[in-house]
């Protein structure tokens, strides 16, 4: 999550945090399925999750953003770790290679 606030000229920057999060639960939850675990079949999960998920943006400097994720994490964490779930799942029944 640090690279998405980094920002050398000090402005501010446009974030949508969900994308983080989803990323994260899916490299967590792709080790615990029995599944390929390619960048391709990450990615798939996550566009799927993402897709079914309201988005959440915020607008933050360097290092703001993880007080911002700890927060917003707590409030949706089980909706996420659901849908990106679902998402696993189908793309282990279809993936794309």
């Amino acid at each position: 999550m640090e690279k998405l606030t980094k920002n050398d000229d000090g402005e501010l920057i446009l974030v949508n945090i969900v994308e983080g999060m989803v990323i994260q639960i899916v490299d967590e939850l792709i080790e615990t399925m029995d599944m390929c675990n390619c960048k391709r079949c990450r990615l798939n999960a996550c566009a799927i999750a993402l897709n079914n998920l309201p988005s959440h943006y915020v607008t933050t400097e360097k290092g703001a953003l993880l007080g911002e994720l700890e927060d917003i994490e707590i409030n949706y964490r089980t909706n996420l770790t659901v849908e990106v779930t679902k998402a696993l799942l189908f793309v282990k029944e279809h993936p794309l290679h």
